[in-house]
C-alpha cells in the first residue's frame, strides 16, 4: 500500500501583487494506479474508463475508486460524459485543463429533474471540431 500526494498550485500576478494558493491532498492505501494517453476522434465519443462490481479491461472496481484525472492534451475542447444508470451529465474541458474524480458516486439536479446519488459507470469524451489527446491518471485499492 502506498499513500498518493495530489498538489494543486494555483498562482497568479494581478496589479503587481502575487497570490498563490497550495492545496495538498494525501489518499492512503493504494495499491494500484493505472495511467493512458489516448486519440479520440472527432464527430465521435471516446469511452476511457468504467467503473463496475469487477475488474476488466479499461474497468475499475467502484468500490476501490479513489482518485481519478482526466486530462485534456489538445488544442480543442472536449465534452466530458459521466454516466451513471440514471443520467449522463456532461462539462466541457478546455484545451490544457483537467477533469478530477474523488468518488465514483454522482449525484445532483438539473432544471426540471433530479437525479439521486448514483454510481459512476463510465467517462467518455467527444472532441469539438478536430481530434482530441486526452490522459487519465486513476488510483485504487
Amino acid at each position: 500500500m502506498a499513500d498518493l500526494t495530489v498538489n494543486i498550485t494555483e498562482t497568479i500576478t494581478l496589479n503587481s501583487q502575487t497570490q498563490a494558493e497550495t492545496y495538498t491532498q494525501t489518499i492512503s492505501g493504494i495499491n494500484y494506479i493505472d495511467t493512458r494517453n489516448l486519440s479520440c476522434p472527432s464527430g465521435s465519443t471516446t469511452e476511457l474508463f468504467k467503473l463496475s462490481n469487477n475488474p476488466g479491461a479499461g474497468q475499475f472496481v467502484a468500490s476501490s475508486f479513489k482518485y481519478g484525472r482526466v486530462t485534456n492534451l489538445s488544442s480543442v475542447p472536449v465534452q466530458l460524459y459521466v454516466s451513471s444508470s440514471t443520467t449522463t451529465p456532461s462539462f466541457l474541458i478546455s484545451s490544457g485543463s483537467s477533469f478530477i474524480l474523488s468518488t465514483s458516486q454522482i449525484t445532483g439536479s438539473l432544471t426540471s429533474t433530479d437525479f439521486t446519488l448514483d454510481n459512476i459507470s463510465s467517462i467518455s469524451i467527444a472532441p469539438s471540431g478536430a481530434d482530441a489527446q486526452v490522459e487519465y491518471y486513476i488510483a485504487t485499492t
